[in-house]
């Protein structure tokens, strides 16, 4: 399958985040980067298949994807921009031909992506001295998102959230927590999900109370609560929300919980606009919990940010460094937990625009969370 590829322009999306890439490998002075995260060389590319790496130079917007057989016509379908490299032997081979062949001086390895017998089957093959570990700033980079990342967000949301409403019509007394898990899951992909965003946490009563909860065989029942944490994926991009629902009735404990997490969640997200501190927006949601008399009970982040992946940069929490800018989209989820009774998290996936733009932030996600709604 060797045919001759027509050359075919970069999209403009990809050629800003290339070239955001090839400021930082200048900056380095590197003559390339050699991309072995999948995620980035999506990313970068759009070409989703795996065990394959991807060079970038710092001279060129052409990049090259080393892979094999297996992906020669998904690599034309979904980078027909790139040069792909269809090696005979190892990858690491194919990566001295493309160096030798662009006399490529210093080349840098993704630190955070690189097993130590890559790095050494790689550094034999190169010489050590070609290759060095580099931090290439990718997470930082692909926190900001662009138009054509938020659009499949919003499909993801929209497909969770019309399958979080037929999984609450379906649940009834005396199913499991795996059961109602199933369900959900099947009707995001029933709905056009690419799958799940992480595996789907259902907790009921005293279950609610382990924030990553795993489903099991317990039943869930009237009067009692599920704690439900779910994501669906579509083109390759992750939601994620949670909601707490009761079956008929809410316990007195959980429903004063419940309207604390809410106050918490509202002054959080009304809180987020551009140049906002990160740990100053946990800050807002901590402050309202402690005061309540629950804050031990809150022990973890406020929020995370969202992506190719379920957990990117920024991360809302006490300790973290930065501020929020347009294109950052976030998850707000405070919860509390109380072991033996319940527990309650929620959240909603929050978007940071120009200050001009509805005040800073557009809450992507639309579910409503009210106590009156959690009732089903």
């Amino acid at each position: 399958m060797n045919k001759k590829k027509k050359t075919v322009t970069t999209p403009d999306h990809l050629k800003a985040r290339i070239k955001s890439l090839q400021l930082r490998l200048k900056a380095a002075n590197l003559d390339a980067l050699l991309v072995s995260n999948p995620v980035d060389i999506r990313y970068l590319t759009g070409f989703v298949g795996d065990d394959s790496w991807l060079l970038v130079r710092s001279n060129s917007i052409i990049v090259h994807i080393l892979s094999d057989f297996r992906f020669d016509e998904q690599i034309a379908k979904e980078a027909p921009h790139a040069k792909a490299i269809m090696r005979k032997t190892s990858l690491t081979v194919a990566l001295k031909q493309l160096v030798e062949k662009y006399k490529l001086g210093k080349i840098g390895l993704q630190q955070d992506h690189v097993t130590l017998a890559q790095s050494k089957a790689i550094g034999k093959e190169l010489g050590r001295s070609t290759i060095k570990p580099f931090d290439d700033g990718m997470l930082v980079q692909r926190a900001v998102k662009d138009k054509t990342e938020v659009k499949p967000i919003l499909k993801a949301l929209d497909i969770q959230q019309e399958a979080f409403k037929r999984t609450c019509e379906y649940i009834k007394p005396g199913m499991t927590e795996y059961q109602i898990a199933a369900y959900l899951e099947y009707q995001m992909r029933l709905l056009g999900a690419d799958g799940t965003s992480f595996p789907s946490i259902v907790a009921a009563d005293a279950n609610a109370s382990l924030p990553h909860a795993i489903p099991g065989q317990k039943k869930v029942r009237k009067g009692g609560i599920i704690l439900i944490d779910w994501g669906a994926k579509f083109g390759g991009y992750c939601s994620d929300l949670t909601r707490v629902v009761a079956i008929g009735k809410m316990p007195v404990k959980i429903k004063e919980i419940y309207q604390i997490c809410l106050d918490a969640q509202m002054a959080a997200i009304d809180a987020i606009a551009p140049g906002k501190k990160l740990s100053d927006i946990d800050k807002v949601a901590r402050d309202i919990i402690s005061k309540a008399g629950y804050g031990s009970q809150f022990g973890h982040s406020l929020g995370h940010g969202i992506g190719l992946d379920i957990h990117e940069q920024p991360v809302l929490a006490s300790r973290a460094k930065g501020v929020l800018e347009p294109g950052h989209i976030v998850t707000v989820e405070p919860g509390i937990y109380l072991p033996g009774v319940g527990g309650v998290r929620i959240e909603d996936d929050v978007l940071v625009t120009e200050s001009s733009s509805g005040g800073g932030k557009k809450v992507l996600s639309d579910l409503p969370k009210t106590l009156e709604s959690a009732i089903i």
